[in-house]
């Protein structure tokens, strides 16, 4: 029986591997809540909702959404970011970005602000493009450890009002694709959102 030369042996791995990737590809990315996978926002389930009024006179906001990594987990990356649905029809998307920095008590995290992109006095940080965005900090971290926020800018364009309901990262751990589903909704008052009862839209 003739053995296969050190050429060949290494076209059959990759021939392996391919047909491995494949496969996972086609099965489709890994979806999970906050606490199921790798990337995270608080490293366990829960429900948020940001609501901001437009009755001063304010058009634009932006929101803050807290991702992390969970410890020992490869490196995580950002591919993309949208709503996992949309409520409404009175609203658009203004930009995204991604901010890392280290928290004090004059430089925290935000809910939201008015504004897009922030106001420097409230994000005095560099804001990076979340697409190919590495995600580093622990989800086990304290308030002052290092801390990546997710920001989102929104703008009113009619009485309707709206936004998002609940937010999905796609990332990609390694060469594995997931999808982080978040039960967070960052919405605008108007007709479509109900901004007199918490929790209600």
């Amino acid at each position: 029986m003739r053995v296969p030369d050190g050429r060949v042996a290494l076209g059959l791995v990759a021939v392996v591997a391919v047909g491995i990737a494949a496969l996972v590809w086609l099965q489709g990315p890994i979806r999970h809540g906050d606490g199921g996978g790798p990337l995270g926002s608080y490293g366990r389930p829960g429900y948020e909702a940001m609501k901001v009024d437009s009755s001063s006179g304010v058009t634009t906001w932006t929101y803050g959404v807290r991702l992390c990594r969970e410890p020992g987990t490869e490196p995580v990356v950002i591919e993309s970011v949208a709503p996992t649905t949309s409520l409404g029809t009175g609203f658009r998307l203004l930009g995204l970005g991604v901010r890392q920095f280290l928290p004090t008590q004059a430089h925290e995290s935000i809910i939201s602000t008015d504004g897009w992109p922030p106001p420097q006095s409230v994000v005095p940080d560099a804001i990076q493009d979340v697409h190919g965005f590495a995600v580093t900090t622990a989800c086990n971290g304290g308030a002052f450890d290092p801390t990546t926020e997710l920001l989102v800018g929104l703008a009113l364009t009619s009485p309707d009002g709206g936004g998002w309901q609940g937010i999905e990262v796609s990332y990609t751990v390694g060469w594995r694709h997931r999808v982080l589903v978040l039960d967070h909704d960052l919405l605008i008052c108007g007709a479509s959102v109900d901004c007199a009862s918490p929790g209600s839209s």
